[in-house]
């Protein structure tokens, strides 16, 4: 597996550097850098993908297009397939970590599928359906900046917007601030456009707890508790406490409560 993602420059980056350049995003991209770069290394994937979800969804928790959500804007079939719930009271996609793992979990499989990041990158953002029509209407040796150039499909914008937040990323560029995202009434709302603070706010005396959060996981084949834990970066005690698990024996088809 490639270790790095090749980002050859076109003048049709400038403008998407700018952006990139001046526009503040989540500082919540702070904690998120730390874990993704965790995973990516797991997995043996290029550092590069850390920026995608820059790219998808300008690393807003409450993107939604289409039936895309989440900062890595993923589709419903493709999350449910990757163990993530989704129904009409939780939706995983909105959760950093759950979503995290579900998306570099597809896009290695992709790219066990086309040996080549790009490829897997235009997959996702688009389906492997659309990049297929593509390779065989034009042929399997497109240059990256052909898909763009040539609009070969429908989001070829990804390829500009991430080549940019990588080069902003890399040179240090990035800005981060408060970044106040309005979390939608319930899952079938659309979510309210972020605002981002022109003051910094007034510190609390006491700052409030973090809310903890809890996800439902279905076991899949091949699941242990030790496995889903180490997923969640949570420890397999509190996995059987939370669950009330006399043993480690778990079955496919089960719901498991984890708390984060």
């Amino acid at each position: 597996m490639e270790k790095d993602i090749p980002l050859p420059y076109n003048d049709n980056l400038l403008k998407r550097i700018d952006r990139y350049a001046s526009k503040t995003f989540s500082n919540a991209f702070t904690e998120y850098d730390t874990f993704v770069e965790t995973e990516l290394t797991k997995r043996g994937m290029p550092l590069e993908l850390r920026c995608l979800p820059l790219a998808l969804s300008d690393m807003r928790t409450y993107y939604l297009q289409d039936d895309r959500r989440g900062i890595w804007a993923l589709p419903v079939l493709v999350g449910l397939r990757y163990g993530l719930d989704i129904d009409e009271t939780d939706d995983e996609r909105l959760s950093m970590q759950a979503s995290t793992c579900a998306a570099l979990d597809y896009l290695s499989d992709l790219h066990a599928q086309y040996g080549d990041w790009w490829y897997s990158i235009l997959a996702y953002a688009n389906s492997p359906n659309s990049l297929q029509r593509a390779l065989v209407r034009n042929g399997d040796s497109l240059a990256v900046w052909d898909f763009y150039e040539q609009d070969l499909m429908p989001d070829v914008s990804i390829i500009s917007d991430f080549i940019a937040s990588v080069y902003v990323y890399n040179e240090g560029k990035l800005k981060l601030g408060e970044v106040l995202e309005i979390q939608p009434n319930n899952s079938s709302e659309k979510p309210k456009q972020e605002i981002a603070a022109t003051e910094k706010p007034k510190p609390a005396p006491q700052p409030a707890k973090p809310k903890e959060t809890t996800i439902k996981y279905t076991v899949k084949k091949g699941d242990t508790l030790t496995k889903i834990a180490s997923k969640h970066h949570v420890s397999v005690a509190n996995l059987k406490k939370w669950n009330k698990l006399r043993s480690d024996m778990i079955r496919e088809g089960q719901k498991l409560i984890i708390k984060q």
